[in-house]
């Protein structure tokens, strides 16, 4: 079946449950570039569910999994966009991302062509002509994705439990955001009863980390760059700092958080490059009342109202650097002066 612009259809959880009974053919499960904790942790859970009821599921042109998620085993569902294209009784799943665009490139060419079905919770919305499923005042889409499957009947096993608690932890800053709500905690609580080891998880998420991390972090540390006043602040690195220090974008995860914790900023960004060819890519952060999705949205991104990025394309990394920073001074005195 082709997806076309009547198939564009808002579903609640339990008709999102009914359509992933019904599938016939493979699951192909796929989510954003650069994949996250929640990213991961949907994906896996889902196809791990799905297996566990007898549907034929992948996770479907996934970049590398980073290091610090491959406890999740999520190697045993990957199947590569070069060694499978979709069958007519195939289904595409778009996890935790809403747009064409935001998915790994080799993916974007079969979605005009398959059956597609969408979940997220991300506030800049849903962009795909398909039948989709968004919540964003959910924590996570780990959050969803476990109440659809627990709706579908499907077996949920210590596993797939793991999985959707790593997405919902992650996420919501293991429950310390925003968006950590009565619903995300009652959630959790079912995967505690399911057997989710959250002592183990936290230690394997949080807990020891390489030194070249740390080389990184003094890095991103010695680039920032704050107006007190305004309560705005960014840092950047560059394809020389993660070459200087032997690291990869995934070493620098959360690195945001650093600039966030400064006393009085309430607009945090963080700009990062990885290598000469990459695209500049936004993590921004903010506080009541500024709103990161709108800020984001300027530079082609979205998010969620707290949280939020972007892809620069076209730009150098200093460039989007001085033009971010100039926004979120502009936004943070505006503010003020209202």
């Amino acid at each position: 079946m082709q997806t076309s612009p009547s198939a564009a259809l808002p579903l609640d959880e339990t008709a999102m449950a009914t359509r992933l009974k019904n599938l016939k053919g493979k699951a192909l499960v796929c989510a954003h570039l650069n994949p996250d904790g929640d990213a991961i942790g949907a994906s896996v859970g889902l196809c791990t569910a799905l297996r566990a009821a007898g549907i034929d599921a992948f996770c479907w042109g996934f970049d590398p999994i980073p290091k610090v998620y491959r406890f999740l085993r999520a190697e045993t569902f990957l199947l590569p966009v070069d060694a499978y294209a979709p069958a007519p009784n195939d289904t595409v799943i778009v996890l935790d991302c809403g747009g064409k665009m935001r998915l790994p490139e080799p993916v974007r060419p079969f979605l005009e062509s398959s059956s597609l079905l969408c979940i997220d919770h991300h506030r800049s919305g849903v962009e795909f002509d398909a039948p989709f499923l968004l919540e964003e005042n959910a924590g996570s889409c780990s959050e969803i994705v476990y109440r659809v499957v627990k709706a579908a009947g499907f077996p949920i096993s210590r596993d797939a439990a793991e999985a959707f608690w790593t997405g919902i932890i992650t996420d919501t800053g293991r429950f310390m955001y925003e968006s950590a709500s009565d619903q995300t905690l009652l959630t959790a609580a079912e995967l505690r009863s399911l057997g989710v080891r959250n002592n183990l998880l936290s230690d394997l998420i949080y807990g020891e980390q390489p030194f070249r991390r740390l080389k990184l972090l003094r890095r991103f540390i010695d680039h920032i760059r704050c107006d007190p006043v305004a309560g705005a602040a960014l840092s950047w690195l560059g394809p020389e700092d993660y070459a200087a220090e032997g690291c990869t974008s995934e070493d620098s995860e959360n690195f945001v958080d650093t600039v966030r914790k400064i006393e009085g900023v309430n607009l945090a960004a963080f700009l990062r490059c990885c290598t000469p060819t990459d695209d500049v890519h936004i993590s921004l952060r903010t506080s009541h009342p500024f709103d990161a999705s709108a800020i984001c949205a300027e530079f082609g991104g979205g998010g969620h109202i707290r949280a939020a990025g972007a892809t620069v394309r076209g730009s150098s990394l200093s460039a989007v650097c001085e033009q971010l920073f100039e926004r979120l001074v502009r936004e943070a005195r505006n503010s003020r002066a209202q």
